[in-house]
């Protein structure tokens, strides 16, 4: 595995930093290649003999995970239900499990991924479980909707390059956001947990003439294209996914209360083309990898601008086209130019871009 030039400097500065501090937050774009990084910190602990674990909260992201270290050749074990440890000397850990199981496992390093939940009940007992153990907190969002600053735990911030940085380099593919031609209005969806109330926002958003918007304009915009669509509710992706459907598209909802082997097969599903529009309910903000996706279709206000973010990153991975070379920034943005997803399509019928800003600001 070769890393990129930011991703070789950020191994060097967070050894530098760890030996400095207890525990450090690394800030890099979604699409940056944080799994890349903390895989490389992975192998060199397992050369140097240093028993480290990569905690994740989904068991997406203990595959995501998983299949990295495989591919540089690092011996792993996975504590999760159903798996055997079998003693090696990095670990990817189901938080959930982890918590369960202090009692048999110390480490010298606790790699978090999707690092902003650091400060959650489960994650905080871990890491409280080991005060010697450092800790890396890797994420493309180091904020939380309710404020609490992750200084609760990290002592330091390491900041990546910028997602307008790595558009320019062509790491990223550029953005193209289009707004709606209905303005919404939200002034009476209640505030829950510090965001909007997902009821109230599918109360709100789930009628045919919104959703009917969102089908004429990806028709218009960038029909037949993988797509994914961020709803408020479980019964709004499967309402928003019935309309695809009757317009002629393929289209499949998914939400975390699906069984995991349907989630995996219609994830699948959209990464080989045989789902159009995925539907989803608070499933793929975090962790989805999917290149091919073109794009975003936002149908659910929110007062999170990490929600925001991670929504919008899904659709900035680069498809370069093959046989192109990447090794040079003009190589990287040919190699985007000629590709099927020359840019990112996000159709904002949310207005969250409003809110925001735009996916490179």
């Amino acid at each position: 595995m070769i890393l990129r030039p930011y991703q070789s400097e950020a191994v060097g500065l967070l050894r530098d930093a760890l030996m400095r501090h207890r525990s450090v937050v690394y800030a890099l774009p979604t699409g940056g290649g944080k799994t890349i990084i903390f895989a490389e910190i992975s192998r060199l602990c397992h050369e140097a003999g240093t028993e480290a674990v990569i905690m994740v909260h989904r068991d997406t992201l203990l595959r995501q995970a998983s299949a990295k270290l495989d591919d540089i050749g690092v011996l792993h074990s996975i504590i999760a239900p159903g798996r055997t440890d079998f003693g090696d000397r990095i670990k990817i850990a189901s938080v959930q499990t982890l918590v369960r199981r202090l009692d048999r496992h110390k480490f010298k390093l606790y790699i978090i991924d999707e690092g902003h939940h650091a400060v959650a009940g489960s994650y905080r007992k871990i890491i409280d479980a080991d005060p010697n153990a450092g800790v890396l907190l890797v994420t493309a969002t180091p904020l939380r909707l309710d404020g609490r600053g992750l200084g609760e735990i990290a002592q330091e911030l390491v900041c990546g390059p910028s997602v307008r940085h790595l558009m320019d380099e062509g790491f990223l593919t550029e953005a193209v956001s289009y707004g709606a031609s209905r303005v919404v209005d939200i002034a009476k969806a209640r505030t829950t947990g510090g965001d909007y109330n997902a009821k109230d926002i599918q109360d709100i958003m789930d009628r045919k003439e919104i959703t009917g918007d969102a089908v004429d304009h990806y028709r218009r915009l960038c029909a037949g294209a993988p797509a994914i669509a961020f709803c408020a509710t479980v019964r709004h992706a499967e309402d928003v996914a019935a309309e695809f459907r009757a317009a002629g598209y393929r289209s499949e909802p998914i939400s975390g209360r699906m069984p995991q082997p349907l989630i995996t097969g219609r994830l699948a599903g959209l990464a080989a083309g045989e789902v159009q529009v995925l539907t989803s309910c608070d499933l793929i903000s975090e962790g989805f990898d999917a290149p091919g996706v073109v794009a975003g279709i936002l149908l659910r206000q929110t007062k999170s601008l990490g929600v925001y973010m991670q929504q919008v990153g899904r659709m900035l991975r680069p498809a370069y086209a093959p046989g192109m070379p990447l090794d040079t920034r003009e190589g990287r943005l040919a190699a985007i130019a000629a590709s099927a997803k020359p840019c990112a399509i996000i159709l904002d019928h949310a207005g969250n871009a409003f809110r925001h800003g735009l996916a490179d600001e």
